[in-house]
């Protein structure tokens, strides 16, 4: 009982120390937030993470932002992030005017991402350059313009799986990774307020932050824990780099100390570790005697037996030497250790801050990592939606282009009075230079400044199975085959993908189950699959084509999965024999090749055959032969191949 309490004791602390280094990291984004990047917050929407956000607004206030954090909407047009033409105001004044976008007014600030791991990767494309640049580029509707913007990013990471995080080159520019999913509310102290810094010691800071100098020992540290530490990166370096000055600046020193890189270090470098660093080898003691073996390894083995050499005289100590010298050698000493360990002796200073930053890395990071390794790719078959469409009347808006609202087309009007406005001017002199009259108020728009809508459309899954049901695959694997399509059509299920199934034995090529989303019609149908018969090979492949080419026109995006020895024996017409049957079955793949559909071959006989290789191979389709696997390896291996490009 007595060790539980002090289990949950020393948990509550380390969730006290998280709380109190999320702070910190609040201070230090409002001292420099342009300088190091921003914030990675994995934290689910919750009264954690609004305290976290209050704390910060609050230190930004006393650092002199007025407004610090500016929230970035889920799906933000380019218009609305970057800027663009001010229709209100050029159709007033006749002049194209621009406006500035949200990360041009975020200069100074802070921009809340939530929900950071759903942005679009466009989005993240132009927030990445202008933390890269400090300016916003504005290149819209003929014209050009430059906005200098500093700013952080407080990237709100709300993931439920591992696998879903934010995009990696955010992760890469800001400086810090929290995780606040670790403690709860009753984790936290009462108030805040204790932890307040003064507004005098930020704005010193966030005025004399680059004022600051480092060592070059420091700096050798720094890149030799980055090196322990499996970092790579230079930039991970450089925010470490910068947190260490902003904490010193705070301080209000003029110098890092080994503090300052400590603190740093942990921060910025160990929640990026990706190995735990090497401890490094005890030293060796002078006054030591040597080992037998290394007796033995150093000496010749005729010393070996000889008696050791007798121990040089010391004389004795002077009685009447001065007591006084001793005590003040020993002061001086004490006061010199730091010193000498940090000029003399700079490897220390890494074996200190190696300490520092082995301590900082959460217990389960590195089990995480090796988690992840798996995860590339997200879980699932081929995706959890199907291939991408340009569509005319919906879906995510996906920008204008130039033509004629016909044929279902839809016209963009602002998007057609921006193309025009620019070329108001020239217009009207032309319309002078003719002679002819000039309307007032109106808009010139003539046919090129027609633009119509377009929207990027995702289309639904359909896996298709073909499972060879003939007396060959009966005898040998038809049941993995059925309980490794039962795995399948549980997780297609999951993801609301449509599945079919089509068997084929004997003559002919059924399909026993239509596209459906219903999980228990896909069950009932394949546990009736009969087995037996021949193997009709180029049918299975012509119909389950005709099946899949005909979902694609409704606009499913089509997977099919063969599970067959490739050992035909039926023909097209169906007739017996194998050479006919086999020279149908590579007929049949040559025209179904054409199609370009996703496809998977799984040989299921017993040894891997050169036939069943030949067809996968005109047909275009991942070839894997399984020739000793159960159920769960089987339906493995088909998830593993229908997610690779």
């Amino acid at each position: 009982m007595e060790n539980q309490e002090q289990t949950q004791e020393i948990s509550k602390s380390a969730k006290l120390e998280t709380w109190l280094r999320a702070l910190q990291v609040a201070q230090l984004l409002a001292i420099n937030p342009h300088g190091l990047g921003g914030v990675i917050l994995r934290a689910r929407s919750g009264p954690v993470r609004d305290r976290w956000l209050a704390y910060l607004n609050s230190v930004a206030q006393l650092a002199g932002m007025r407004l610090p954090l500016r929230r970035m909407p889920l799906g933000i047009s380019d218009e609305n992030l970057i800027g663009g033409i001010d229709l209100d105001q050029t159709l007033r004044t006749g002049k194209a005017v621009l406006r500035q976008g949200l990360l041009a007014q975020c200069d100074g600030q802070l921009l809340l991402m939530p929900m950071a791991e759903r942005v679009e990767v466009s989005a993240v494309a132009k927030v990445v350059s202008a933390l890269d640049n400090a300016f916003i580029a504005i290149e819209r509707d003929g014209q050009s313009q430059k906005i200098d913007s500093r700013f952080g990013v407080v990237a709100l990471d709300e993931g439920i799986e591992d696998d879903e995080q934010p995009n990696e080159k955010i992760k890469q520019r800001v400086a810090y990774l929290l995780n606040l999913d670790v403690i709860g509310w009753r984790d936290l102290p009462e108030t805040d307020d204790d932890f307040l810094p003064d507004a005098q010691s930020l704005q010193y800071a966030s005025d004399n932050f680059s004022d600051v100098i480092i060592s070059e020992d420091s700096l050798n540290a720094l890149v030799g824990v980055a090196e322990q530490l499996g970092i790579a990166s230079i930039r991970a370096l450089n925010l470490a780099l910068n947190t260490a000055k902003c904490m010193a600046a705070f301080d209000m020193e003029s110098e890092v100390s080994s503090i300052h890189l400590q603190r740093a270090i942990a921060l910025v470098l160990s929640p990026r570790a990706t190995r735990l660093p090497q401890s490094a080898p005890p030293p060796e003691d002078e006054n030591e005697a040597p080992s037998e073996e290394d007796q033995t390894d150093d000496q010749p083995e005729e010393s070996i037996d000889q008696d050791p050499p007798p121990p040089p005289e010391v004389p004795p100590p002077d009685p009447n030497e001065d007591q006084d010298q001793e005590k003040n050698d020993e002061e001086d000493k004490d006061e010199d250790d730091t010193d000498k360990t940090n000029s003399e002796n700079p490897q220390a200073l890494e074996d200190e801050i190696v300490e520092a930053a082995q301590a900082a890395i959460p217990a389960d990071l590195l089990a995480r990592l090796a988690d992840l390794a798996d995860l590339k790719t997200p879980k699932g078959m081929g995706g959890k939606t199907g291939a991408v469409k340009v569509g005319r009347m919906r879906g995510r808006p996906l920008g204008n282009m130039p033509g004629m609202p016909e044929g279902g087309k839809t016209l963009s009007i602002i998007d057609t009075l921006r193309a025009a406005v620019p070329w108001q001017g020239v217009r009207r002199a032309e319309m002078i230079a003719a002679g002819k009259s000039i309307p007032v108020g109106k808009i010139l728009i003539r046919k090129e400044d027609f633009r119509i809508k377009r929207y990027q459309e995702r289309t639904q899954t359909l896996t298709m199975f073909i499972v060879d049901a003939s007396g060959s695959s009966a005898m040998h694997r038809l049941a993995e085959a059925k309980g490794a399509v039962e795995l399948l059509l549980a997780e297609c299920y999951v993801r609301r993908d449509q599945v079919a199934v089509m068997s084929f034995r004997g003559s002919v090529a059924e399909l026993i189950l239509a596209p459906t989303r219903s999980l228990v019609k896909a069950k009932r149908a394949l546990s009736g699959l009969p087995g037996g018969g021949g193997t009709p090979l180029s049918r299975a492949i012509e119909e389950s084509f005709e099946v899949a080419s005909a979902s694609m026109r409704k606009g499913l995006t089509p997977a099919l999965v063969f599970l067959t020895d490739g050992r035909a024996n039926i023909a097209k017409d169906g007739s017996p024999g194998r050479p006919k049957a086999m020279e149908d079955a590579q007929k049949s793949a040559r025209a179904a090749s054409y199609y370009s559909f996703k496809s998977l071959w799984i040989d299921t006989s017993p040894q891997a055959r050169d036939e069943g290789k030949a067809i996968a191979a005109l047909l275009g389709s991942m070839y894997l032969p399984l020739p000793n696997a159960g159920a769960n390896e089987v339906s493995q291996a088909i998830m593993q191949g229908l997610k690779r490009p």
